[in-house]
């Protein structure tokens, strides 16, 4: 499945890094380096996924999230699958806001490929 997928992270290398593998396995990739950079490309660019980077300068992964459920939610379109990335190990506090944040799925960093294209495959139908 070709998928259209937005990759936010404030680390360039590593969005380069993604790109290529993402763009390798076959999917189309829009790229920011801020959560509000991602925002602007997610509402000129219908994707199917979101992946996004927790801890950002300014707007954070959560509050990234938050904004694209709501911006689902003003165009009358179902929500975007969302799946959040931390290097800071997983948080038990984390599952509870996974509801209210709009985030469907978290991995931790480093990304492990397979685990990547699993959880896409669980949250992409």
């Amino acid at each position: 499945m070709r998928l259209s997928i937005l990759f936010i992270d404030d680390m360039k290398p590593l969005v380069t890094i993604m790109e290529n593998g993402l763009e390798k396995l076959g999917h189309r990739v829009f790229s920011a380096l801020s959560g509000r950079e991602g925002l602007e490309i997610f509402r000129s660019n219908p994707v199917d996924v979101v992946l996004c980077d927790l801890g950002m300068e300014g707007m954070d992964g959560w509050e990234v999230g938050e904004a694209i459920r709501k911006a689902c939610e003003e165009k009358g379109v179902p929500k975007t699958p969302f799946i959040l990335l931390t290097g800071w190990g997983y948080d038990q506090g984390y599952q509870e806001r996974l509801v209210d944040s709009g985030v469907d799925a978290i991995l931790e960093k480093p990304i492990e490929i397979e685990k990547l294209i699993e959880v896409l495959g669980s949250v992409v139908k």
